[in-house]
């Protein structure tokens, strides 16, 4: 497609003249059905008329088949197997989860921290009230914690954990 503004196609009747350097990512819309029924219908007019953006389209769709027709090869077990059997890939894997969870501690840690301080300081809310919402956010904080324990501890004792399907 040339980088013109104008081509050799006569302007559509009753609209807008095509203008290709701008409106170039239309015909991809086109072809992916992302345009609304008004475009669609003056692109089809235009594309009546131009030979240029009629290639660009079949071109597009072209391409599309091509695309919609590829598939991600799977590997197989055995390289997964081989893969995680090389520490360094356990340790990188341990260790972000390490950054991560402590990341999370932290900024969690500061959020309740500023939430139980700026509780505290409203004056208009009942203290039975602030300590209910203090004692949900610690009750739902204890579960959380419980549970990934708890998941942490069936994941390191499980019998079934080295056996491959």
């Amino acid at each position: 497609m040339s980088d013109e503004t104008t081509s050799d196609c006569p302007p559509e009747e009753g609209a807008r003249p095509f203008d290709h350097a701008a409106e170039a990512p239309l015909l991809s819309a086109y072809v992916d059905g992302e345009l609304a029924a008004g475009e669609v219908a003056r692109l089809e007019a235009h594309l009546a008329d131009c030979p240029e953006c009629r290639r660009e389209v079949d071109r597009l769709r072209s391409l599309q088949e091509v695309t919609d027709a590829m598939k991600l090869a799977e590997a197989p077990p055995e390289k997964w197997e081989r893969f995680w059997e090389n520490v360094y890939n356990r340790t990188e894997r341990s260790l972000g989860w390490f950054i991560f969870t402590l990341g999370a501690v932290l900024v969690g840690g500061f959020g309740l921290y500023s939430f139980v301080q700026s509780l505290f300081q409203e004056s208009e809310m009942p203290l039975v009230l602030k300590i209910g919402i203090f004692a949900v956010c610690g009750g739902v904080l204890l579960l959380l914690v419980s549970v990934i324990r708890e998941r942490v501890y069936v994941r390191k004792r499980t019998r079934y954990k080295d056996v491959v399907r």
